[in-house]
């Protein structure tokens, strides 16, 4: 995105633009937290591991922002990653089947495919190590046949029609009717067994989607799950209890290491957790930091020192300096100036805008309003883009 653009959408909304170089560039207090994980995460992840964390915040407190920061790093060292926004209509975690689809038709390779296609067949043609794949024991037989037949068929160019029912088949494309047995009859060379995405495998080939990246060659996979607490928002108790339910049975897959080369972030509001249990305690149980006896009446001491490297996160935690640090509106202001400076913003006009930021600054570190951080990026946008376009 042009500078011009980047500014006017925060000026708007003041959110994260979609651009996730744009995200890097305005990042303020992150940049520590995004080198750790590129250091020491990710590499962790290529050998093999797995990740989950629940990163948490207020509304307008720079979640989303974060996580586009994040996937932007990790295409930057070869990662597959999936951005799923949960506020997508059935959402992921209806049952584990829309789980699957809502990765799948997301994953994306780290290089743009020219033709802007996602989803598992692109991450197939543009990596195929043959020997990892027919290695690899996360991926179950019919889901290791189908990968093949696909990879064979894309790079042939022979026959676009079983390309894009092998495409729907690995994608789990709603209301598809592909049936691999009417496949293998048709075309006798297919291996055998061909998978189909059901109620009753469901579980396994999400586990085989989840390592598939790793499998074929890539460093991982990283899927970011964005307003992870809008599956509390829709339908009654059961429904949301289901939804919570599936939810449980994700987390678990990474918890004992039933997938291999995948790391999961979900963004959520602070208090998703406490409304997770209200509906589902057993997932709470899996995310939330333990609370130590007698001091329930300190929260932030109930839940455990500052730690970055908990499951249950605030980004706070990953944020240095913080919210309620005057530095951390100077160089919000200062990255959003230099974004000015590429729009036509003189030097002049730069140190104009900074100075009457600097001023404003003091009542956002006092204020105790939820969406502080996000109001400022706003009024810091208005004040460049006025300096840049004028009134």
């Amino acid at each position: 995105m042009r500078a011009e653009e980047v500014l006017a959408a925060l000026a708007t909304t003041g959110a994260a633009p979609v651009d996730g170089e744009a995200a890097v560039r305005l990042s303020a207090g992150i940049g520590g937290a995004l080198d750790r994980i590129a250091e020491e995460t990710f590499p962790f992840i290529a050998a093999g591991g797995g990740e989950l964390k629940f990163i948490h915040a207020p509304y307008g407190r720079g979640k989303t922002h974060f996580l586009r920061a994040l996937q932007h790093r990790a295409r930057q060292s070869g990662f597959v990653t999936a951005w799923v926004d949960c506020q997508d209509r059935g959402g992921p975690f209806q049952d584990i089947g829309d789980t699957y689809r809502a990765i799948a038709r997301n994953m994306t390779p780290p290089v743009d495919d020219p033709d802007g296609r996602t989803g598992a067949g692109p991450i197939i043609e543009y990596r195929f190590d043959s020997d990892r794949v027919r290695a690899n024991e996360f991926l179950s037989p019919d889901y290791r046949n189908l990968v093949r037949s696909y990879h064979a068929v894309s790079i042939s160019g022979d026959d676009e029609s079983l390309r894009g029912n092998l495409e729907s088949l690995l994608n789990a494309w709603s209301g598809d009717r592909v049936a691999p047995g009417a496949l293998n009859r048709a075309y006798r060379w297919l291996p055998r067994p061909l998978g189909k995405l059901g109620p009753r495998n469901a579980g396994l080939w999400l586990r085989c989607l989840l390592s598939l990246p790793n499998a074929l060659g890539y460093p991982g996979l990283l899927v970011l799950f964005d307003e992870t607490e809008t599956v509390l928002n829709r339908g009654g108790p059961r429904a949301i209890q289901r939804r919570l339910a599936h939810m449980r049975t994700f987390v678990d897959h990474l918890a004992v290491g039933a997938v291999r080369g995948c790391a999961v972030w979900c963004a959520a509001l602070d208090g998703f957790v406490d409304d997770a249990r209200d509906h589902l305690e057993a997932l709470s149980q899996r995310i939330e930091r333990s609370r130590l006896p007698g001091l329930e009446g300190d929260e932030d001491r109930a839940n455990g020192a500052r730690n970055p490297l908990a499951v249950w996160v605030a980004l706070d935690e990953l944020t240095d300096p913080g919210a309620s640090d005057p530095e951390f509106y100077a160089e919000v202001a200062k990255r959003i100036a230099d974004l000015g400076m590429e729009a036509g913003v003189s030097e002049q006009g730069r140190r104009r805008v900074l100075d009457r930021l600097e001023r404003r600054a003091p009542d956002y570190v006092e204020s105790i309003h939820e969406g502080k951080v996000r109001e400022y990026v706003k009024i810091a946008a208005e004040s460049v883009a006025r300096e840049a376009f004028g009134p």
